[in-house]
């Protein structure tokens, strides 16, 4: 499995050990089938390049399109992902819609992550001059905080779930940062590459995640993590 950086509460490093909500899930759908997790560190674009290559087994946080179905058997979903964009709301202008920072809302500076999908209007609206030079394109999850701490940004993208877990258990200065505007909500699937698993063996994890979702057995990992939005999420595995 594919694990780049720290991405609380979801992929979270201990010392040289792996936890968090995504590893949890995948131990608990490995031990099901009878197999041992291994992690490798590699970052998200080179991660999807080498599953591709079927030299990665396994992603999380995997958004679904048809393209993608070539090369990636889709379990779960896992998560569901609600971007906002988060900010100090005191000191920036007040937003209704994504649209207006194509038009006349400026926010400055606005963090967002190399290789992150955040919808089909996002992609349009940064055809815009005015939305796209607003934009800072960085590469780590703790780059975007570090830079909104530091105030070189005035916002970023994140997950609110993110947000929620930097409040609860690392930064509490992290209070004064609040979602602004929802940006997009989608699923995100477990990965599995079809260039190194069999059919035999997709088919095999597909029920062996509905049998942990049917059971229950999943509940107290999100529980855990506190993620409240685990009550939506259905399992609608894609081969």
């Amino acid at each position: 499995m594919s694990a780049e950086t720290d991405f609380p509460p979801h992929l979270i490093k201990q010392d040289q050990h792996w936890t968090g909500l995504s590893v949890e899930l995948m131990q608990k759908l490995a031990a099901k089938v009878g197999c041992q997790l291994e992690f490798i560190n590699s970052p998200w674009l080179r991660a999807i390049q080498q599953s591709e290559a079927g030299e990665l087994d396994v992603l999380s946080h995997l958004s679904f399109n048809p393209q993608r179905q070539q090369h990636f058997a889709f379990i779960g979903p896992h998560h569901i992902e609600a971007i906002y964009l988060i900010g100090e709301a005191q000191s920036l202008p007040q937003l209704h819609e994504l649209t207006e920072l194509s038009e006349n809302i400026d926010l400055g500076r606005i963090a967002t992550l190399h290789g992150a999908y955040y919808g089909e209007e996002f992609s349009r609206l940064m055809q815009a001059p005015n939305f796209a030079r607003q934009l800072v394109i960085i590469s780590s999850i703790q780059d975007k905080l570090a830079l909104l701490r530091a105030h070189r940004v005035n916002a970023i993208l994140e997950d609110i779930s993110v947000l929620r877990y930097w409040q609860q258990h690392q930064y509490p200065q992290a209070a004064k940062y609040e979602p602004l505007l929802k940006v997009f909500e989608s699923p995100v699937y477990f990965g599995f590459s079809k260039a190194s698993l069999s059919a035999q063996q997709l088919n095999q994890l597909v029920n062996a995640w509905q049998q942990l979702y049917d059971e229950g057995e999943l509940t107290p990992i999100y529980q855990k993590y506190q993620i409240i939005n685990a009550d939506k999420l259905t399992p609608a595995p894609k081969l």
